[in-house]
């Protein structure tokens, strides 16, 4: 990605932070740094979060916002089954930790299957073990929406007040520029 387009891919992570944070939201940009291990080459990934404090008796729930969701699974030579299922995905990802497991399990399982078909070599990239690091490994949380090098901190006001589930959230009308298919999480 050109630096260019990368500045923009985060001022629009900040737009989308900072609205659901207005919106009384625990939301951040996390940014998941790993380094190389044997089979796993050295990377990172940034993306939002939000954590819901459901209720004391609960354990918090987190939500995983991917706002190039669909573009993290393609490739260039799939096969045209690959390329519909990568078509069915939505291009922005919204929900939770488990159901994006099972997404990644059954995308990085199937383009497996597809290289191997067509007897090509899977880069380390498109391994399961490497797709899970980008939104499942450790990651450092800035709630910060005026830089992305500002100071990280877990926590938000506690004048904000949660006036929704973020699986509710439409984001389409908090944020009127935005171009990309919606998505149902169920």
């Amino acid at each position: 990605m050109g630096s260019s387009a990368r500045e923009c891919r985060n001022c629009f992570m900040r737009q989308v932070s900072r609205c659901l944070q207005n919106a009384g939201f625990n939301s951040s940009i996390c940014n998941t740094k790993w380094t190389s291990s044997h089979n796993l080459p050295s990377g990172e990934h940034t993306f939002l979060d939000v954590i819901h404090s459901t209720s004391k008796e609960k354990s918090d729930v987190r939500v995983i916002i991917e706002l190039n969701f669909r573009s993290q699974f393609e490739m260039g030579k799939a096969s045209e089954d690959y390329n519909n299922l990568v078509r069915k995905l939505p291009e922005m990802y919204v929900g939770k930790v488990e159901r994006l497991r099972n997404i990644i399990k059954i995308m990085c399982m199937v383009a497996k299957r597809c290289l191997k078909e067509n007897k090509m070599h899977i880069g380390p990239w498109r391994k399961q073990k490497y797709m899970q690091a980008k939104w499942l490994g450790p990651c450092k949380r800035n709630t910060s929406t005026n830089s992305l090098s500002m100071g990280y901190s877990q926590t938000i006001s506690s004048k904000q007040k949660v006036k929704a589930s973020m699986l509710t959230v439409d984001l389409l009308d908090k944020i009127p520029n935005i171009h990309c298919t919606a998505v149902e999480v169920v």
